[in-house]
């Protein structure tokens, strides 16, 4: 029976404790949950806790986001790009010992990394290895350089590699690409979220311009059997809570997280029954 699981990013605009973000979530009717996997962070609190507050929320760990603040110096000489990308594989062999399955990563920062690499490709290669050796999956996402995940995707031969497909920056970077169907047979993860092609707002699905009839139909017919999840983010609140955008910028302004996130699983589940 067709009922992917309902997923919801961790982190979604309100600076709230992830203790309280988790409990929010799964009271709005999610049942997993995409968390953030670095070495550090001001957001989230150390590993082992962040899979205890899932667990005490009753939330599984279908996958999370592996940090990507210094992607591009792992296509560059140096000690930059090594260091990186130790902590990288550092990261990657934990998500192994906690059993989280699939680690989505960006293989890029921003719109105008480094050429792409023979260097770049060898050290990907070495947490492709790391990751096989942790039965931890990797899924490469979409970004702002989509090339590069098309060039990669065409040299790597691994068993553990596949493409997080995100849906807003399809629509908005490259919307004469279909990725979704180009990778058909190698989704391992989805970001679902929503714009109007003119930046990467993270809406709500149903608040853009993406065809969400059409993209569920590729969905569907694709390998993909996890859950579906939303990568969505109220950009619009300050540290404080507080509307920074006008009521007319604004879709959400002056929503508290419970009616946000009332309205998330609302339209996921109007998606998967395909009424967007």
């Amino acid at each position: 029976m067709f009922n992917p699981t309902p997923a919801m990013a961790g982190w979604f605009g309100y600076p709230l404790e992830l203790d309280d973000r988790l409990r929010l979530i799964k009271a709005a009717g999610f049942q997993s949950v995409l968390l953030w996997w670095a070495v550090e962070s001001v957001y989230e609190p150390p590993v082992p806790l962040k899979m205890e507050t899932a667990a005490k929320h009753g939330l599984s760990v279908e996958n999370a986001h592996l940090q990507f603040a210094n992607m591009n110096a792992l296509w560059e000489d140096g000690y930059e790009g090594e260091h990186y990308l130790s902590e990288l594989c550092g990261l990657v062999a934990e998500a192994g010992v906690y059993g989280v399955p699939t680690l989505v990563v960006h293989l890029t920062r921003k719109k105008d990394p480094p050429p792409f690499s023979d260097l770049g490709f060898s050290r990907f290669m070495r947490l492709c290895e790391v990751a096989e050796r942790s039965d931890v999956n990797l899924a490469f996402e979409n970004l702002r350089a989509p090339e590069y995940l098309y060039e990669f995707m065409r040299r790597v031969d691994s068993p553990r590699v596949g493409v997080c497909f995100d849906a807003g920056h399809n629509h908005f970077v490259c919307p004469e690409r279909n990725i979704l169907r180009d990778f058909s047979d190698r989704i391992s993860a989805v970001h679902l979220h929503d714009n109007f092609g003119d930046f990467d707002a993270h809406n709500i699905p149903g608040d853009g311009t993406i065809d969400w009839n059409a993209l569920r139909s590729d969905l569907i017919a694709s390998a993909y059997t996890g859950a579906w999840s939303l990568e969505i983010e109220h950009v619009g609140t300050s540290e404080f809570g507080k509307s920074l955008l006008s009521k007319e910028d604004d879709p959400y302004f002056g929503m508290d997280p419970e009616e946000y996130l009332a309205r998330a699983f609302s339209a996921h589940q109007k998606l998967i029954r395909g009424e967007l």
